[in-house]
């Protein structure tokens, strides 16, 4: 009797905390599929502690002229930091030209208005051999290399790994010089006759394993691959501006990994993934971000070690590739799971939301969507993509208004979007998913079905649709 009594009050304690996370208004229908996963506290990030002493660059020769190299100035100016024991080394405005170096604990790199680091304009300054002269060389190369045997060069700036409290600050800019790299970049080869060396890019700004890192104010613009790669714990991107061309390739503006990661108040304009959450990322808070060119909010390809608690929110998209977009592939997956999405407004989005689960966006065809069958004995490292949640989303001026694309084998499911709104082209893709709701919703497609399954189910304001019906799922395949 005991036992019974204990597990009725434990089910009315379950049934009272969903009807608390839960408004009555919007609250799925008794038949739907209770949520695997609840949310968890607001996610927060510690900030670094640094030291108070200053040190100005200038004071240890640099000179910011756009011609001299500052490497040295650099790297002196930093061991005086950390044989302190930590401070803030000021960078006054003026354009200083250095090659790579790297940062240390306690330390806060601090960009005055005006003061830009620059990475070297030539490949010569970089000491490696001019990639135009390199055009005969063989498709192979050792190690660190490029085909041509062009040297990998390091990141502008990095740190060692089990860096702590790290900041980089200011209204400065960190310049990439990239341009001279993009030319030369693996996707942009493929566009010219072989043989044709391509190049190592090098990351802008490489900060792996840090513990407590801040990263406010600044600008990064013209890198010649990613712009800001971070990982470790208590991360926090903020007040950033990342601007690059739009067809540059592969300039990522943030890739962070980790857990306890905190993105906000940050425009981002540039070639590729706007934000790029990297593997095993968890407890990850992305909220007012303005994406203009650029690829979105990005979660995979690679997931094997999975994604949990991600919130993103009150965030804007202008005429970027993708919006919101969760991607894997077999061989390369795992368990996304608890992933929220709320207050989102997006206009001229070519593809709004995306959940693809057999992502084939590298191997240069013209769609994303790789074999839907499994290949005999496929069976390690399937993307497991269930309880992602969208809430007050927004959508005008796109060409579809979004896809799920599932495995036969394990669809997607658990996916629930309440209160949103597309005007578009043409309507949503639900294939080999499960458990989809839409509540008050509102699909306005100028072609063809505003809702598309091929082996779904779905319930659209309360009607009940499964198997396949509204056209062809083909149409939804097209692009990168």
């Amino acid at each position: 009797m005991t036992r019974r009594l204990s597990s009725i009050v434990a089910l009315a304690v379950w049934l009272a905390l969903a009807a608390w996370l839960v408004p009555a208004a919007l609250t799925a229908p008794p038949q739907s599929k209770p949520a695997k996963s609840a949310p968890r506290a607001e996610i927060t990030a510690a900030l670094p502690v640094i030291p108070g002493a200053r040190f100005n660059l200038a004071d240890f020769g640099a000179v910011g002229d756009g011609q001299t190299l500052n490497t040295a100035a650099f790297e002196k100016a930093i061991a005086a930091v950390e044989k302190a024991g930590g401070g803030h080394l000021i960078v006054p405005a003026g354009v200083y030209k250095t090659l790579p170096f790297k940062l240390v604990s306690r330390l806060d790199l601090h960009l005055e208005a005006g003061a830009i680091i620059k990475a070297p304009d030539t490949f010569e300054e970089y000491g490696i051999p001019d990639p135009a002269k390199t055009l005969s060389a063989p498709p192979s190369a050792a190690p660190g290399r490029g085909r041509g045997g062009i040297p990998r060069v390091a990141p502008l700036i990095s740190c060692a790994p089990g860096t702590t409290d790290l900041a980089i600050t200011g209204p400065g800019t960190i310049d990439g010089s990239g341009a001279m790299f993009w030319i030369w970049a693996s996707k942009a080869s493929l566009r010219y006759l072989p043989p044709h060396a391509m190049v190592p890019r090098p990351v802008l700004v490489s900060l792996p394993g840090v513990t407590r890192l801040q990263v406010d104010g600044v600008t990064l613009t013209n890198s010649p691959s990613f712009h800001l790669a971070p990982s470790g714990r208590d991360i926090t991107l903020e007040n950033l501006h990342v601007v690059a061309p739009s067809d540059a390739p592969n300039t990522d503006a943030l890739d962070p990994g980790g857990e306890r990661i905190v993105i906000r108040k940050c425009e981002l304009d540039i070639g590729d993934d706007n934000v790029a959450l990297k593997n095993g990322g968890h407890d990850i808070l992305i909220e007012d971000l303005t994406c203009l060119h650029g690829h979105g909010i990005s979660i995979g390809s690679g997931t094997r070690e999975g994604f949990s608690h991600v919130i993103v929110r009150r965030c804007t998209f202008d005429g970027t590739d993708n919006g919101l977009r969760i991607k894997s592939y077999r061989g390369g997956g795992g368990e996304v799971h608890d992933i929220r999405y709320s207050d989102i407004t997006m206009r001229y989005v070519r593809r709004p939301f995306d959940i693809n689960m057999l992502y084939n966006g590298n191997a240069g065809l013209p769609s994303d969507v790789g074999p839907r069958q499994a290949e005999p004995g496929q069976t390690e490292h399937i993307p497991d993509f269930h309880d992602i949640h969208i809430t007050n989303l927004t959508v005008i001026a796109s060409p579809i208004a979004g896809r799920i694309l599932g495995l036969p084998e394990l669809p997607a499911n658990n996916i629930t979007f309440t209160n949103v709104r597309f005007e578009t082209a043409r309507g949503f893709l639900v294939q080999d998913a499960k458990d989809v709701v839409f509540e008050n919703a509102r699909i306005a497609a100028a072609v063809g079905a505003p809702l598309v399954l091929d082996n779904g189910s779905v319930k659209f304001n309360g009607t009940a649709q499964s198997g396949t019906s509204g056209g062809p799922a083909g149409v939804f395949y097209p692009g990168n």
